[in-house]
């Protein structure tokens, strides 16, 4: 069979295959979600698919194919970019372009168009056909710039935009609002957490913060407090979302500054429970107070007090000056109120000249006549006003909580009652709602009153208790303590007049009188031939709180030519840890006087050791309070070893009072402590009986 006879047999074959390949390619372009083109340079012919003319809105009978048509199509903006990316890559002989550009849909509107081009030379480079693709990519295009101004807008909004990392809770973003605010940048931020920037939340907090997001709902609000770089805080609302950022679970907050909002919001609340023209709560503030603090108290049993406050003849003054003076003067009146009470006293003004005190946390009933008879006190001081020298006395009425009332009602009514009481006994003055108040009331005035009559006709005297060697029984020291003589009561024990002297402020006249008197006393002693050991003399908080004090008693020893071996000081536990850096500079100066320094009462008053080991001291000395029990008592017995073993490890003295048993004594040897003071021993003694004993020890062949 020859070729030629073999060609009809072949040819329905190959004839097929080239129709089935064509309609394979034509099935393909026209399924393409692109718009196939092309065009032969060298014919100038154009052709496009019919996806082409789907996409700008043609059908096939009202589109005239060529590169014409195509340019008549492009926006006018960009028209030469188009044109020239192809020609451009035609020229270079670049085989493929990409372009992107709008044109207008048959309807009028401009779509946008991403043109992906292949361009086909010769070999002699010459080229004949460009062909490619056109995807319609409007939707995309305005995705785009739908989130470019999305982003442009969150990141110049006012409100602040973080975002975090879920896992770490560090900053990956934050907008200028927020940098702004915090003032931080974006760098700086990024190298800091939830907890740099919101210092207030717990970690707790911050749990069930995840605990929500994750399992409860991917929104939650929240407000707190944001700290600034510059260290300041200012609140802020919190819309907290969980979202992806990046790829990553983040969580993203809008947070709010709600610093104005905050402010306005104090500002009316304020307004609503203080007093306009002193700045004091007013009447609805005070009552809910009263209220909070009844309940606080029935869970505490503690007791609180109402001080119901009346300036006396304040009528007078409004109907004489005017009322714009009397306003001034309760002004006045409600700022020195305040300089007398303590912090946490709520002092409010209920109208007009009437004020009421809410005294809270009472240990001890006569601390309410301390701040009453504070205050009487204070208000004898005038006021100037515009010239004019102006008094307002007070008038007191007190009620306590739960004895005169159990309710805010009963115990300001109870109160007012007490007040006007005060009024009608002469007014300057205060009353409590309950007589056996009223009576301890006066029992202190009348008791200070003769306290100062006592002071001026030296009823005080000084009795002498001595310090002996526990081995052998021989003093070692005397301890100087003030009695109170009484012209009809006799001898009264410091018990019921030194606390009150304390809280007057005489106990500094006492201190002085009974170092006075010790020093005076030695000297006669030393007349008669009598050798006497140092007597160790007290001296009180007030006392140590005088700067002058080293001076003062410089003086007097210098004036009865005292020399530092005739006395000693004593101060107690409590008092020096007071102001401990204070004191050590005054304990300081006393020691530099040759002056031995001992600490009394010890074990009472919680000495930190740091302080114990910079105090200039001598000496302590273990409180009674530990002794009475021994043997009896462990933990006394635990304490008394430890304070004794506390001394010897500090290189002190030590020395036990209160040893009244032979007991007592034995411990005490045993455990290295062999000074001691107590009824086992003597008694103190007035000045007439020491002095005997002194001579009896004497004529004993006893030395010091």
């Amino acid at each position: 069979m020859s070729d030629h006879d073999s060609l009809p047999l072949q040819s329905p074959i190959l004839n097929y295959e080239r129709t089935h390949d064509l309609e394979r390619l034509k099935f393909a372009i026209n399924s393409s979600e692109d718009g196939i083109w092309e065009y032969n340079i060298q014919t100038n012919i154009t052709s496009v698919s019919k996806r082409w003319l789907d996409i700008i809105g043609y059908e096939e009978n009202e589109y005239q194919s060529s590169v014409e048509s195509w340019k008549s199509l492009l926006h006018p903006d960009d028209r030469e970019q188009a044109l020239g990316i192809l020609l451009n890559s035609i020229a270079n002989k670049i085989e493929s372009a990409h372009v992107r550009y709008r044109v207008r849909h048959k309807n009028g509107q401009w779509i946008w168009i991403h043109d992906r081009a292949k361009i086909l030379f010769d070999s002699d480079g010459t080229p004949l056909i460009v062909a490619g693709f056109r995807t319609d990519i409007t939707k995309q295009i305005e995705l785009e710039n739908h989130n470019e101004e999305l982003a442009a807008i969150v990141q110049n909004a006012s409100i602040e935009v973080y975002v975090l990392n879920a896992k770490t809770l560090q900053y990956v973003y934050a907008n200028d609002g927020a940098l702004k605010s915090l003032g931080y940048s974006l760098d700086e931020l990024k190298n800091l957490t939830l907890k740099d920037i919101n210092p207030e939340l717990t970690d707790e907090q911050i749990d069930i913060f995840r605990q929500y997001l994750n399992h409860i709902s991917p929104v939650l609000s929240n407000i707190s407090r944001h700290k600034r770089k510059n260290g300041s805080f200012y609140p802020v609302q919190a819309s907290i979302h969980k979202l992806m950022y990046q790829g990553q679970a983040s969580v993203v907050t809008f947070d709010t500054d709600i610093s104005e909002l905050t402010a306005t919001q104090d500002q009316l609340r304020h307004l609503a429970t203080h007093d306009a023209l002193t700045g004091l709560p007013n009447r609805i503030l005070f009552h809910d107070r009263l209220q909070m603090a009844i309940k606080k108290n029935q869970r505490k049993k503690e007791k609180i007090a109402v001080l119901f406050v009346d300036l006396d003849h304040f009528k007078q003054i409004n109907d004489s000056l005017g009322h714009p003076v009397g306003d001034k003067l309760l002004i006045l009146v409600a700022k020195r109120l305040q300089t007398l009470l303590r912090e946490s006293d709520t002092i409010a003004r209920m109208g007009g000249d009437e004020f009421n005190i809410l005294v809270d946390e009472i240990t001890n009933t006569e601390i309410l006549i301390d701040i009453s008879e504070k205050l009487v006190h204070a208000f004898q001081e005038p006021f100037m006003i515009d010239k004019h020298r102006l008094y307002a006395t007070l008038s007191i009425g007190i009620s306590i909580y739960p004895e005169d009332g159990a309710s805010t009602e009963v115990l300001l009514k109870n109160a007012d009652t007490a007040m006007y009481r005060a009024k009608n006994e002469g007014r300057n003055t205060y009353r409590f709602y309950a007589d056996e108040m009223g009576e301890k009331a006066f029992e202190r005035v009348v008791m200070e009153n003769a306290l100062r009559i006592a002071l001026k006709e030296n009823q005080f005297t000084v009795y002498y208790q001595p310090q002996v060697n526990l081995l052998n029984g021989q003093w070692v020291g005397m301890e100087a303590l003030v009695r109170w003589n009484h012209p009809t009561l006799g001898i009264v024990s410091p018990v019921n007049f030194i606390p009150l002297c304390e809280e007057t402020g005489l106990i500094q006249e006492i201190d002085f009188f009974v170092l006075e008197n010790v020093i005076k006393q030695h000297i006669e002693w030393g007349k008669m031939g009598l050798y006497v050991p140092k007597t160790a003399v007290n001296f009180s908080a007030k006392t140590l709180a005088n700067r002058h004090i080293a001076k003062e008693v410089k003086s007097i020893m210098k004036f009865y030519h005292c020399t530092p071996q005739c006395i000693a000081i004593e101060v107690t536990e409590s008092q020096i840890m007071h102001n401990p850096q204070e004191v050590i500079e005054i304990l300081g100066e006393l020691k530099d006087l040759g002056l031995e320094i001992s600490v009394d009462d010890f074990g009472t008053g919680y000495s930190s050791l740091s302080y114990l080991k910079r105090f200039p001291i001598d000496k302590l000395k273990i409180d009674q309070s530990f002794i009475h029990d021994i043997p009896n008592d462990e933990e006394d017995m635990a304490i008394t070893k430890t304070i004794i073993g506390l001394a010897h490890n500090l290189k002190l003295d030590v020395i036990a009072e209160g040893v009244e048993t032979i007991e007592h004594q034995k411990f005490l040897i045993e455990n290295g402590c062999f000074l001691g003071q107590g009824y086992l021993f003597s008694k103190p003694l007035d000045t007439e009986a020491i002095t005997v004993q002194l001579r009896i020890n004497a004529d004993s062949g006893e030395s010091f």
